[in-house]
């Protein structure tokens, strides 16, 4: 008798035990289905039945369906919790939005009559989705997750915040044709061993690509700089087949291009040439003047010779 009295009684606090636990933590399938084939004019409000209420539940609630309009699937987790007795601190607290899939819209909570509102600001038609919630706070009810509704709907309310979606990923995150994103943050396209922040095993098109540098080569046009004689770049060029300081062929196929540190050689290399076709010029110019001067002698002499032939030429005719 006493066996089964002890039996009982362990038998009794195991489901007591369970029952705290079921009231405390509660999962709620279903609370809502949104179907809506066309386009919503402000976007879809979700109104729950949890109130706006200081340490009132600390929830969270899966929005999962189809945006058709995009093709993308529907994978949200929403968490939030209403804080509000510290002035210094925003009423809803600790909140944030994940996706698991590529739809991404704008999400926001606000206190409508006394009560939390999810909105999806989204306008893209044939909208599909269902909402599940998880509870396991404190100060939560059934009743809070009952009755919720959906209506195309814009913000009345002065109390909004937007929800900042945040997702982080441990391991390798792959993609189809050997594709990766590594946790040490280096992407890879076409190479599932990425040694850089984005390394492609392929082609790149773009309209514009911006790289940062600094050090930029203007300092070729100070005038303590020392500009190589072209003599002396036509010794190196023939002793090592390439411009001084730029790679050679063999360092670029086994390093690759850096495109931040050619473009300044590439710059620097047009600003030696520039001075050197200054000089130049200026030796042409010179040149050009001697030239012309050593002709206007040349003419003169060419007047005084012809002068002395007549002269010649007359005096030979008077002896006559």
């Amino acid at each position: 008798m006493k066996n089964t009295k002890t039996a009982f009684c362990i038998l009794l606090m195991i489901c007591l035990a369970g029952t705290k636990l079921t009231i405390q933590a509660q999962v709620y399938r279903n609370l809502v289905e949104y179907s809506y084939n066309g386009v919503p004019t402000h976007g879809v409000k979700i109104k729950t039945n949890i109130p706006f209420m200081h340490q009132v539940d600390m929830p969270t609630v899966k929005i999962q369906g189809y945006n058709y309009g995009n093709g993308e699937v529907m994978d949200l987790t929403l968490v939030f919790y209403i804080f509000n007795n510290d002035a210094n601190l925003p009423k809803v607290w600790a909140s944030s939005v994940s996706t698991a899939g590529s739809y991404t819209p704008r999400i926001f909570l606000a206190q409508e009559n006394g009560k939390v509102v999810i909105f999806i600001d989204d306008k893209n038609y044939f909208l599909r989705f269902f909402v599940d919630a998880f509870t396991h706070g404190f100060n939560n009810a059934p009743a809070y997750y009952k009755s919720w509704a959906t209506a195309d709907e814009a913000l009345s309310s002065n109390e909004i915040v937007q929800l900042e979606y945040r997702n982080s990923f441990n391991g390798n995150v792959r993609f189809p044709e050997n594709g990766v994103w590594n946790t040490n943050g280096n992407v890879g396209i076409g190479t599932t061993t990425p040694t850089e922040r984005l390394s492609v095993n392929g082609n790149i098109r773009a309209r514009e690509i911006k790289v940062e540098t600094n050090n930029w080569p203007d300092y070729v046009f100070e005038e303590d700089y020392k500009l190589t004689p072209l003599a002396e770049v036509e010794t190196f060029i023939k002793a090592n087949k390439h411009l001084p300081e730029v790679p050679s062929a063999r360092e670029i196929e086994e390093d690759g291009l850096s495109l931040g540190e050619m473009n300044k050689l590439m710059m620097k290399k047009i600003e030696e040439l520039t001075l050197h076709l200054i000089e130049k010029d200026r030796q042409l110019q010179q040149q050009n003047t001697s030239q012309q001067t050593l002709l206007q002698d040349v003419n003169m002499l060419k007047e005084r010779v012809s002068q002395q032939a007549n002269e010649i030429s007359q005096l030979k005719t008077k002896r006559k």
